[in-house]
């Protein structure tokens, strides 16, 4: 088939245009429609979050007083006897198992509870003025899950109080296509999940408080279908420089 000089040009300035039309009416589309990809109620806004079960449970203690539970690992350093530093886990009835000792009662205790009866155990038998740090390396009572658009998704452990701003900077904060302003907080209270939405920029400018963050809690980021747009008109326009470079048949 034969095309003639004017539908030539015509049909090779359509194909040059095609991406970034397509990122255009994309954007468009995006910007007409709702600002976020899987947003919650928005009544639901800013709302204060009741403390979680696991918080009541453990009678209201600050995260710093964290008490051990089953399946926690724990880390033992005796100092200037390594034969005796051990990382342990706390098995299903409480107990961790130590050299010497044996077993010792773990749950339900904060660390530096537990630092005080090994230290004691060894100082009565076997160690004279024995120097013993106990850390809790891992706890799936600490753990909070980071997901949606962050740049790192992932289980993260709480080391102390911790906000919403500091949780998601464990995830090296929102990714290119996170919408600031749907961030969901989910967690379990009352035995039922609840959730809130929160506006991230509106945190960050001291305008609304940054919610306490605790284990077992879920943080979610909503993605932006406008920032999805912006970003597909970015990647349009060096194709579009590229192929205006070409000839084309």
């Amino acid at each position: 088939m034969t095309y003639g000089a004017n539908e030539m040009q015509s049909r090779a300035s359509a194909r040059r245009s095609g991406p970034l039309a397509g990122a255009l009416v994309a954007l468009a589309l995006a910007l007409g429609g709702c600002n976020s990809v899987g947003g919650g109620d928005a009544s639901l806004l800013g709302a204060a979050l009741p403390e979680p079960d696991s918080a009541r449970a453990s009678g209201g203690q600050a995260q710093n007083e964290y008490r051990i539970s089953p399946n926690d690992t724990i880390e033992v350093n005796v100092y200037q006897v390594p034969n005796l530093s051990r990382t342990v886990q706390v098995d299903g009835a409480g107990r961790i198992s130590l050299p010497l000792i044996g077993a010792v009662l773990a749950a339900g205790r904060t660390v530096n509870e537990l630092e005080g009866d090994v230290t004691r155990r060894y100082g009565a038998r076997y160690l004279q003025s024995p120097q013993i740090s106990v850390f809790l390396k891992e706890s799936v009572g600490r753990q909070i899950t980071v997901d949606g658009a962050v740049k790192k998704p992932g289980v993260y452990m709480l080391k102390g109080r911790t906000s919403l701003l500091q949780a998601l900077a464990l995830a090296e904060g929102i990714n290119d296509v996170g919408d600031v302003s749907t961030v969901t907080l989910s967690r379990t209270a009352d035995r039922k999940r609840v959730s809130a939405r929160y506006d991230v920029a509106s945190i960050r400018a001291g305008q609304t408080p940054d919610p306490q963050v605790y284990g077992g809690d879920t943080i979610t980021v909503d993605e932006s279908a406008a920032r999805h747009g912006l970003q597909a008109l970015k990647a349009a326009v060096p194709a579009v420089i590229q192929v205006g470079t070409k000839v084309i048949p």
